[in-house]
Parts: structure tokens; sequence; C-alpha cells
């Protein structure tokens, strides 16, 4: 009777283990989309577009942009009227080079996430 507990039991903490990566995988907003695509280079952009896989508190919310040299920071500024799940700033002037788009969001259910997209201006 005890080896038929301990088989049940250790049965439903295998299948806690699965499942539970899954549902926090769901909790956590990620971008699926950006403008100018992650990687991708071309003339200077004048967006930055992040559309994430859930909505997002707006408010709590930033971009800080890197450039080439890991020197030059610009903290940007949201643009008005984009969608619940997407962020859109306006891009300053940028000189040539790879820049990275540094992003810190607060989904809607409370979880923080944070990661990275890239994107390189080419010259003029």
């Amino acid at each position: 009777m005890r080896s038929l507990v301990r088989l049940i039991a250790s049965m439903i903490a295998s299948s806690c283990l699965v499942v539970t990566p899954v549902a926090q995988a769901r909790a956590h907003a990620i971008v699926i989309h950006s403008e100018p695509a992650d990687g991708g280079s071309g003339p200077l952009p004048h967006r930055l577009l992040l559309h994430f896989n859930s909505r997002i508190e707006k408010a709590l919310c930033s971009v800080r942009l890197v450039g080439p040299a890991r020197d030059h920071v610009v903290v940007l500024h949201q643009a008005a009227g984009a969608a619940p799940d997407t962020l859109t700033y306006l891009i300053p002037a940028l000189s040539p080079g790879t820049y990275q788009a540094r992003w810190k969001v607060l989904s809607y259910d409370g979880h923080l996430t944070e990661g990275t997209t890239s994107f390189s201006v080419n010259s003029p």
C-alpha cells in the first residue's frame, strides 16, 4: 500500500514539474515582432516598434538605445497611440553602426521581463 502511495505521489510531482515551466513561460511578455527587425540592417529607421505576445503596463516599461561603442546610451520616450501589446518610440538621428534596444516591460499580469533587440544603421 505504501509503495502505491509513493508511486502516485511521484507521478503527481513529476507532472507538476512538466506543467509549471509552460505556465510560467506564457506569463512573461516577450517580443514577437520588432521594427526594425532584430538583427536587421538598413537606412536610419524613424521609429522602434516592439510588439509583445501579451498586453503590457506601458507606464512601467522602458527602452534604452545603446550605441556601437557601448558608451552612448539614449533613453527613448514612448510615442502615443500604440496597441496595448505594443511599444513605439521615435528614433533620433543616429550614426552608422549597430545599436541595441534594451527593453524592460511589466506584463499586464505582473511579470517583469527584459531583453534586447539589435539593428544596424548603414551609411547614407
